[in-house]
């Protein structure tokens, strides 16, 4: 466990935050300021000992919502620099998430969110997507296996269509599981 990781959660997310409320007050057109935090969390990434690559890959795996939010602003007047700015301000508040997310535990960061009086709900809500999005990608995985059973060798077409059709099944089924969920809850007395 490297030093990053036994710091504080406190310490962390308000680093997190000051950076990422920091960006956000930067104009458009003084973006490039942001890049100044990037050698520093470079070097947390280093400290962590996480792997860049790894990091690396799932910010690329947000690029395309990244992007989309992005191209968004490009019908603005100087839309050209506002989507630039605004996709490098995002690219950097999500890297600083996700090393926050990847040094510290969720129980963690669910204690310093209740510390600092964040409203119960939220706390709750935050708690319950991480204890079943591993059932969310269980579930998902499961799907996808059976899929490859099914499918010998497909068209690509054949594969898109598949997976759209698998992702509506996940959502059904998410859905559903919820449902049973919230009753479980409310018939032991709670929300």
């Amino acid at each position: 466990m490297s030093c990053i990781h036994r710091a504080p959660a406190g310490l962390k997310l308000g680093a997190s935050l000051v950076l990422i409320v920091g960006l956000a007050a930067l104009p458009a057109e003084r973006a490039g300021w942001g890049l100044c935090a990037l050698p520093l969390l470079l070097l947390i990434t280093v400290l962590a000992r996480l792997e860049l690559k790894t990091q690396l890959s799932r910010l690329a795996f947000a690029l395309p919502f990244l992007l989309g939010v992005a191209s968004l602003a490009a019908f603005q007047p100087h839309g050209l620099r506002t989507s630039l700015g605004l996709l490098l301000k995002s690219a950097i508040s999500l890297f600083t998430l996700q090393l926050l997310g990847s040094t510290t535990s969720i129980s963690e960061l669910l204690r310093v969110l209740r510390l600092i009086k964040l409203p119960e709900p939220l706390c709750d809500a935050i708690a319950l997507l991480a204890r079943y999005s591993s059932l969310l990608s269980d579930e998902a995985r499961r799907m996808r296996r059976a899929r490859a059973g099914r499918t010998l060798r497909a068209s690509r077409w054949r594969l898109w269509r598949a997976l759209g059709s698998s992702l509506g099944l996940l959502f059904v089924r998410t859905v559903s599981r919820a449902e049973r969920v919230q009753i479980a809850m409310r018939s032991r007395g709670g929300g």
